[in-house]
C-alpha cells in the first residue's frame, strides 16, 4: 500500500480509514545496536500524511516483548492499541509510571512526555495520530533525557517512499 499523501485537517483519530488493509501496509523496520541495553525491533508503516499543516496517521508493530527507542512525541497524538498489549513507562518529573493497554485501548498521549513502549508477550500494533504544526514528530533520547536523533513529518514520508517493503 502506498503512503497517502493528503490533505488532512487537524482532527486526531484512532481509527484506520475505511477500507485500509493491514496486510498491504508497507513497512520500515528499525532494530537495536550496541549503544541500547534493550531490545529494540519495531517497524512503521505511514497510514496517511500532509506535512504542509503537520498532519501524520502512521503505525507501529513491534515484535513480541521488544521496545521501541525511548523517546518523546512533539506535537498532539492520538493513539490506538489494534493488537496486543503495549507496555509503556512515562516519565515525569518526580515519577515514573508503568501502565499496560490492551487491544481497543484509545487515548491522548501528553506532548513532550518521556517514555518507553515494549510489546507484550504476542507482539503489538498500534494506531499514532499526530498534529505537529512545526512539522517535528518525535525526539529519540539517551537514558539522560539528551536528544540523540529527532524526526520530522516529511522525513517519515521520505523514510516510506525510499525503504518501505
Amino acid at each position: 500500500m502506498k503512503t497517502m499523501l493528503t490533505t488532512m485537517d487537524t482532527t486526531l483519530t484512532t481509527e484506520l480509514p475505511v477500507g485500509f488493509d493491514l496486510g498491504d501496509a508497507k513497512w520500515v523496520s528499525f532494530v537495536g545496536s550496541s549503544k541500547f541495553d534493550y531490545p529494540i525491533d519495531y517497524a512503521v508503516s505511514v497510514v496517511a500524511a500532509d506535512p504542509s499543516s503537520g498532519r501524520i496517521d502512521f503505525l507501529a508493530r513491534w515484535a513480541p516483548n521488544s521496545y521501541c527507542h525511548y523517546h518523546r512525541h512533539l506535537g498532539s497524538t492520538a493513539a490506538a492499541v489494534i493488537h496486543g498489549e503495549q507496555h509503556v513507562s512515562e516519565t515525569r518529573e518526580l515519577e515514573t509510571v508503568t501502565k499496560v493497554r490492551k487491544a481497543g485501548f484509545t487515548g491522548l498521549v501528553p506532548d513532550g512526555e518521556t517514555h518507553m513502549e515494549c510489546a507484550g508477550p504476542d507482539g503489538l500494533t498500534m494506531l499514532f495520530s499526530t498534529h505537529s504544526p512545526d512539522g517535528r514528530l518525535f525526539e529519540v533520547l539517551d537514558k539522560a533525557g539528551n536528544v540523540l536523533a529527532a524526526a520530522t513529518i516529511a522525513e517519515f514520508v521520505d523514510k516510506m517512499a525510499a525503504e518501505a517493503v
